[in-house]
């Protein structure tokens, strides 16, 4: 009994330090129990700002990409567009020309045409004139015959006087026949050939009364 009592003290003193001990060691493992989920929080917090700056980054990649691949395709659309223009121009540019060429080489024929037209009718001209300065010559000597009466003779004179007067105005006129518009031409064929004609009808005329 003695001994409980000497003893009891001590047991009861181990006991208050045991649950002394035991509170210091919740207390204990209660921080570290809340350091290890704020270590976990801060960890969570960091694995998902990494998931969003990555997913951030992805998005950023897919829009620049998708932007990269609508700015190539706008590009070679207006490259499509640019070379559909020039071709187009060119092509115009070419009928342009065709046209110009087939016009120019029809003015050429037409000039050339009125050209040669204007020669030929001043040739043909010409050639009339000298056979009728030749009939006038001779026309001429028949009226200077003396067996010709003097009132024939002196008419006959006459009228070769003028014929040849026509034929030398009509020789002095022949440039123009090259040098007329060509909507001239014909008309001052139409004038000469009326002129030449009427020289014909007056030489027959003395041809007659000689």
């Amino acid at each position: 009994m003695l001994r409980f009592h000497y003893y009891g003290p001590v047991i009861l003193a181990l006991a208050a330090a045991a649950c002394q001990k035991s509170a210091q060691e919740e207390r204990s493992e209660a921080i570290n129990a809340q350091r290890e989920a704020s270590q976990a929080a801060r960890e969570a917090a960091t694995e998902r700002s990494k998931e969003v700056n990555e997913a951030n980054r992805e998005a950023a990649q897919q829009t620049a990409e998708a932007q990269r691949e609508a700015s190539q395709e706008t590009t070679e659309a207006q490259r499509e567009a640019n070379d559909t223009a020039r071709e187009a121009t060119k092509d115009e540019a070419e009928r342009a020309a065709d046209a110009q060429r087939k016009a120019n080489a029809e003015t050429r024929e037409a000039v050339e045409a009125t050209r040669t037209a204007q020669v030929d009718l001043r040739q043909d001209v010409e050639k009339k004139l000298n056979e009728l300065g030749e009939r006038v010559r001779d026309l001429t000597k028949e009226a200077n015959d003396s067996k010709v009466a003097a009132s024939v003779a002196t008419d006959a004179k006459q009228k070769l006087t003028a014929a040849e007067a026509e034929i030398n105005s009509l020789r002095t006129e022949l440039p123009q026949l090259q040098s007329a518009a060509a909507p001239n031409v014909e008309q001052i064929k139409a004038r000469t050939d009326q002129r030449v004609a009427q020289i014909e009808k007056t030489l027959d005329q003395v041809d007659d009364a000689l």
